[in-house]
């Protein structure tokens, strides 16, 4: 399975960390700090992505299958306000990321799975029983 990587260039860093450096408090603030990060595993019968998205609910989700590309996006927002006699305080955060595989040919489109729980969204892709190992067996001699 193949992940296809954002278009940047690893030549250009953050321009915050270029010009601030990264020990500072802008360090962080580069695009890839909300990437999540993804786990990929396989077995014999799957491919199984889980990915680290903790604060999420799974209708902030959106997991999309295109010409044997997955991409799992997510976008949210929330404003939080409170009004005092002689103030007024509004804070508004808005999060989104997009994160794109390309799928092996053995894995079954139509079976794909998604759930998520306790901060991670698990994606299992099963393979085509053509290309799931066959089990040894003996073979007898006469």
């Amino acid at each position: 399975m193949n992940l296809i990587r954002r278009t940047s260039n690893p030549l250009f860093p953050s321009l915050l960390d270029e010009f601030f450096g990264s020990d500072t408090p802008f360090s962080g603030l580069s695009s890839r700090s909300h990437v999540p990060s993804v786990n990929i595993s396989e077995t014999d019968t799957n491919f199984e992505l889980a990915l680290a998205a903790p604060g999420k609910t799974r209708k902030d989700f959106n997991v999309e299958l295109d010409d044997h590309v997955l991409t799992v996006s997510s976008e949210s927002k929330h404003e939080d306000e409170s009004k005092g006699d002689q103030y007024t305080r509004r804070e508004f955060r808005y999060d989104n990321f997009q994160r794109s595989f390309r799928l092996p040919e053995t894995v079954d489109t139509a079976g794909i799975k998604a759930k998520y729980d306790n901060g991670i969204l698990t994606i299992t892709l099963p393979k085509h029983e053509e290309a799931i190992p066959e089990p040894k067996k003996q073979i007898e001699i006469k």
